[in-house]
């Protein structure tokens, strides 16, 4: 399959982005070295500044800090990873939906993708979020130094700002990447006469490409959902930056899975109502021709009979025809994803509280 918009035209200005792709580093290294760095960070560091396991003095220490390991150990890994892999998933949606068009438009419609996401400082937003939080965070840590783990020393107080930096940095980067090729989909998909969807056809690769990259953006919301969920739980909320979280996350998940699908979902209602109306009149009158004739030759009123049925099933058919290229217990799916996280740790937390 031809490459028309490239894995670099998606990273686009994103610096740390295009160091990645330069050394060629696979999503599942870049997990695995996150993982590395944390478990260094989490047990040796904190071992060495005598803040591995519970003591006198310390109010916080690594070993039970269960909010933290799910942090370093879960949450950093597969956003990375995610941050590494996603370039290349919407590059091949993109090479996927943009054959859809007229060919005529072809061309146009891959350079002004490749100028949305090459030509934009959409990284700045990144670093701003990123330094914000960082802000926030030490503006709460520095009354923490000398008493838990992570805040034990100025030095492990700045790596654990360095990678919440590093944490925002790449998840704005991946929400931006993800809204900009679902807003880019939908100005595709003006250009695409979609027909009524009574079976599969050349449109359902596209439809299943982005049903399947938009389960694997629910997975990783899922992810941060637990995170989130967990430092509501299991630890005293930091506010107003744990609420924002929370927010953001529940208008994220059900938001960033739906919105690829929009003008596709449209155009198809669209296509349904003007086929029923077709098919309706069509119905009515050969029903009234129909009845016009019934004392006349039986050959017509049979054959006419006939159309009648036909019709009458094709009605039939098209008002059962999808207006969404995906079923419908494929939102249910994501939804439940959404609270599931919630749901699941409330439960942890809760049998942990009575045993």
């Amino acid at each position: 399959m031809e490459t028309l918009v490239a894995p670099i035209d998606i990273i686009g200005k994103d610096p740390f982005g295009r160091f990645l792709e330069k050394i060629k580093i696979k999503p599942w290294q870049a997990g695995l070295l996150s993982l590395s760095w944390f478990l260094i960070y989490m047990v040796l560091l904190a071992m060495v500044f005598d803040a591995f396991f519970p003591r006198i003095g310390l109010e916080k220490n690594s070993i039970e800090d269960r909010v933290n390991q799910v942090g370093f150990w879960i949450v950093h890994p597969v956003i990375i990873f995610f941050y590494v892999w996603q370039p290349h998933a919407l590059s091949k949606l993109y090479n996927i939906v943009i054959p859809l068009a007229p060919q005529s438009m072809r061309q146009g419609l891959v350079r002004s993708s490749q100028i949305l996401h090459r030509n934009r400082n959409w990284w700045m937003i990144g670093t701003l979020v990123g330094a914000f939080v960082v802000m926030l965070g030490f503006m709460f840590v520095q009354e923490y130094i000398g008493t838990r783990w992570y805040s034990i020393n100025w030095l492990m107080a700045i790596l654990l700002q360095v990678s919440r930096f590093a944490l925002l940095y790449m998840i704005m980067i991946i929400i931006i990447r993800h809204l900009l090729c679902a807003a880019n989909i939908n100005r595709i998909y003006l250009h695409v006469t979609l027909p009524i969807l009574v079976t599969r056809s050349r449109f359902s690769n596209a439809f299943d490409a982005i049903t399947s990259y938009g389960f694997q953006f629910a997975g990783l919301c899922a992810v941060l959902g637990l995170f989130i969920a967990m430092r509501f739980l299991y630890s005293i909320p930091v506010f107003p930056e744990d609420l924002i979280y929370l927010f953001v996350y529940i208008f994220l998940v059900p938001f960033s899975f739906t919105l690829p699908f929009w003008q596709a979902h449209v155009s198809m209602r669209l296509a349904r109502e003007k086929a029923i109306h077709k098919i309706s009149d069509e119905l009515q009158d050969e029903y009234d021709r129909l009845l016009t004739n019934l004392s006349t030759e039986q050959d017509n009123t049979r054959q006419e009979n006939h159309r009648v049925q036909a019709l009458r099933a094709m009605l039939e058919l098209t008002e059962k025809a999808p207006t969404w290229p995906f079923a419908n217990w494929t939102i249910y799916r994501v939804f439940a994803a959404t609270a599931l996280t919630f749901v699941m740790t409330g439960l942890g937390y809760v049998f942990e509280f009575f045993l």
